[in-house]
């Protein structure tokens, strides 16, 4: 089979784990009330404005021009292609606008301890680590199932009648955006993985990603204001 085939199939256990998660049932549920909506944004928001840091660090580390354009091409499009107006960043505002959130509101939310372990320990595969435990980590281990995750969580936004379609377009941009950004990437890793080490090092960047996500997920649910 496949190195990648098989590298999806044995994320599936944990994949699975994130797209049925207590906290991300009760947002396709649209059973979350808006304090608690609110309280997701602030976190979320923290891994949003760290992604494009992710992408950037990650390119810095790889080291041919084939194997980088992709993250480039992904980091472009997080900067809304040279339009800021239109930048990722801008687009998950207007989500958190939509709540009643405030700039001031997310730049002062406290991240949760799983959610500052979640981004520095990312950042740190990306910067510090292997070019392809990086890839690992935003490919594999991320990109292959954020659609899935974010069509649960756009169905579930659909769901609260203060929310529009405008309102929501961050969550139902990316449903599209990151499968094209996980083929592209698996695209450019499928020659480096021709040897044990690397796919080692791909397998093990992938597994870290999902792990952290977990925590993340299991921080949210942990400290979900009650009675909001």
């Amino acid at each position: 089979m496949d190195f990648f085939k098989e590298l999806e199939n044995s994320l599936q256990p944990g994949i699975q784990e994130i797209i049925t998660h207590p906290f991300l049932k009760r947002m396709g549920e649209g059973s979350l009330t808006k304090k608690q909506l609110q309280y997701f944004t602030e976190q979320y928001s923290i891994y949003c404005n760290y992604f494009p840091r992710f992408l950037a660090a990650a390119a810095a580390n790889i080291v041919d021009d084939v194997t980088r354009m992709p993250i480039i091409e992904n980091l472009w499009e997080e900067h809304g292609e040279g339009k800021l107006a239109k930048s990722h960043r801008v687009l998950f505002n207007q989500f958190a606008f939509a709540l009643d959130l405030t700039i001031f509101d997310l730049d002062e939310a406290d991240a949760l301890p799983s959610t500052q372990i979640c981004v520095d320990e990312l950042m740190n595969i990306c910067l510090n680590k292997h070019f392809l435990e990086s890839l690992g980590a935003l490919g594999p281990g991320t990109e292959f199932f954020t659609s899935d995750e974010y069509l649960v969580i756009r169905d579930g936004l659909k769901k609260y009648d203060f929310l529009s379609a405008d309102d929501i377009y961050f969550w139902t941009a990316h449903i599209s955006l990151d499968e094209t950004h996980y083929s592209e990437m698996i695209d450019i890793l499928r020659p480096w993985a021709s040897n044990d080490l690397n796919k080692q090092l791909i397998t093990r960047g992938a597994n870290k990603a999902i792990d952290l996500e977990i925590d993340f997920w299991n921080g949210l649910e942990k400290h979900l204001p009650k009675n909001a």
